[in-house]
């Protein structure tokens, strides 16, 4: 199955030597090296360099170590042809693509899972300037936060990670959670107690919802208010009028920008139902401005 210049060639390049030669010098080939043109065969066709082929069969590498590397590699190739594919769907979904939107998405699917880590961890750095953030909460921040472009991304992927990218590295974003964040950690916070207590609150609204309690109800009342108590607590503040109304600044930051970055997140994890952690929280939303101390 294979021509007479391509054996010469494979000769020439000393991947398969002649066992022996003719009087008239023409090369004498061995049933083993028959073996021998069939694996260099097999392994060309699958995309193995001249190179290893030769160090494989001078025994420096074993066929296991050759195929491994040939593996990872045809995965790469074919990620990247996937990759490539949802970025041309992407841009054709575009209400008339231009040159500027193809070569953005473009640059933009090809920064690594690795590289947007990397510009995350910058972001948290720069928005925990200034407030009094622990190491622990820091890299939860990150570990909830950081996107991840799956290897066979759908056109919605690319488009999350595109934007999501846009977020990170805007400077009047970063400036706003900046202050955020300042006011959040203010050297009094205990961040155990407050994350144990945004835990119990959550789980007693998913209860309550559960139940078709009304946030403006009885119940719904006292989780508010204990909620209110035990957060003020946390963060050695005291839980009044003006604690409230950080809250609903809160809630509004939380449901901006800050709530689209998390439905892009949910886009790249494939989430296909985000709601309910929404409407647990746009619940207590709800009750917090119902208490008393909340009414002009």
């Amino acid at each position: 199955g294979q021509s007479v210049r391509r054996i010469r060639y494979y000769s020439d390049k000393g991947l398969l030597p002649p066992s022996d030669r003719s009087a008239g010098n023409y090369r004498i080939y061995s049933e083993a090296d028959v073996a021998r043109l069939d694996l260099i065969r097999a392994l060309r066709e699958a995309g193995v360099g001249l190179a290893a082929i030769a160090r494989l069969l001078a025994r420096r590498l074993t066929l296991s170590d050759v195929l491994s590397a040939r593996l990872d590699v045809l995965e790469a190739e074919i990620s990247a042809k996937r990759r490539m594919a949802a970025v041309l769907r992407a841009t054709l979904r575009l209400p008339n693509p231009a040159d500027d939107d193809l070569r953005r998405l473009w640059t933009m699917a090809n920064v690594s899972n690795r590289q947007m880590q990397a510009l995350l961890e910058q972001f948290v750095d720069r928005i925990a300037d200034g407030a009094k953030m622990d190491a622990q909460w820091r890299q939860r921040m990150i570990e909830t936060s950081v996107p991840e472009l799956p290897d066979d991304p759908t056109p919605e992927q690319v488009v999350a990670w595109t934007d999501l990218a846009g977020m990170l590295e805007d400077e009047d974003f970063g400036h706003q959670l900046q202050a955020q964040m300042a006011a959040f950690w203010n050297g009094a916070l205990d961040s155990d107690a407050y994350r144990e207590a945004s835990l119990r609150a959550y789980e007693a609204v998913q209860t309550a919802i559960a139940a078709n309690q009304s946030p403006t109800g009885r119940e719904g009342q006292a989780i508010a208010s204990a909620w209110l108590i035990e957060s003020a607590r946390a963060m050695g503040r005291v839980p009044d009028g003006a604690f409230l109304d950080w809250h609903f600044a809160q809630y509004d930051n939380q449901s901006g920008r800050m709530g689209r970055y998390r439905q892009l997140l949910a886009v790249l994890r494939g989430d296909v139902d985000t709601a309910a952690s929404d409407r647990a929280w746009s619940w207590l939303n709800a009750a917090l401005h119902a208490l008393p101390s909340a009414r002009p």
